[in-house]
């Protein structure tokens, strides 16, 4: 059991994100369901519901609070790509010494292109809202 575990450690980093993602997917429905069981409850009083309850109920996630698409979030996420890109850049070069230092590379590769494509979005997308 131990040396499974020391092969694959690595394994708890996707695992979690995938349980993340499922509990994220379950509360999102059943914020969905309970704005429908509100809408159903006015619908049999016969009264009209608030404005506000339609606008959350036809409201995606990303217009919320976190406003996912503003020019800020999207430098935010060029400068963490970077910095993340850097790190690994330097941690491939520190064990290119010993000859192992390609996953690194190919790690600040994906990182840098991510941080080019978030950085060119912030900057359209700031040219556009300005």
């Amino acid at each position: 059991m131990e040396e499974l575990f020391r092969d694959f450690w690595w394994l708890i980093f996707p695992i979690w994100g995938l349980a993340m993602g499922a509990w994220h997917s379950m509360a999102g429905y059943r914020r969905q369901k309970t704005m429908l069981d509100l809408v159903r409850t006015y619908a049999e009083k016969g009264e009209q519901p608030p404005e506000a309850l339609l606008a959350a109920l036809g409201r995606d996630e990303v217009d919320g609070p976190s406003n996912r698409n503003s020019p800020v979030h999207y430098w935010s996420l060029t400068a963490l790509f970077a910095i993340l890109a850097a790190g690994f850049g330097v941690g491939a070069w520190a064990y290119d010494f010993t000859g192992v230092g390609w996953p690194f590379a190919i790690v600040a590769l994906v990182m840098a292109a991510v941080a080019v494509w978030s950085l060119v979005n912030a900057l359209f997308l700031s040219r556009q809202r300005g």
